[in-house]
């Protein structure tokens, strides 16, 4: 069977090629993969479009950046679909948490689904700060589906160029 060795040798490498690519992209995306969780209601039931929600899949990828200036970092968070006050933001420590609401939005009632991609319900992520900020004087903006947070960085942690006497 020395025919089918080849073969084997070519199989194995495009399954170590695809486990190896499938790595890199969990190393990257791993922390945008963010769970959402359908919200109940005061009276116990699920909040209204909760009998399409097992449908939906109850995960979601909110892709973020994080820039830093040397003054400012800037942070910003694709999150699509949703209103400016949606969202409760905090700075934990050297965290930035970001938690809102996704709501099920369903504008008639004929028809079927036939393809349910987009995530809905209660979510929160967390993304790390490069360095320490002054979260007392920090700004919020939503437009277009993206939340942009700009932080200055704290005093002491600021970039300062030191100018030499002549």
């Amino acid at each position: 069977m020395p025919i089918l060795n080849p073969i084997k040798q070519r199989a194995a490498n495009v399954l170590d090629n695809v486990a190896e690519g499938w790595s890199r992209l969990w190393d990257k995306a791993r922390n945008a993969v963010t769970r959402f969780t359908p919200k109940k209601r005061d009276d116990g039931l699920e909040a209204q479009g909760s009998e399409w929600l097992p449908a939906t899949p109850g995960w979601g990828v909110l892709g973020a950046e994080v820039k830093e200036t040397g003054k400012e970092v800037i942070v910003r968070l694709e999150v699509p679909g949703m209103e400016a006050d949606d969202f409760d933001i905090q700075v934990i420590d050297d965290t930035l948490l970001v938690r809102g609401e996704k709501r099920w939005q369903r504008s008639d009632t004929e028809g079927r689904y036939h393809l349910l991609e987009c995530a809905y319900g209660e979510f929160q992520r967390a993304i790390p700060l490069p360095v320490p900020v002054d979260d007392s004087h920090a700004r919020a903006k939503y437009r277009r589906g993206v939340l942009s947070v700009t932080l200055p960085i704290a005093k002491a942690y600021q970039t300062r160029r030191i100018d030499i006497e002549r």
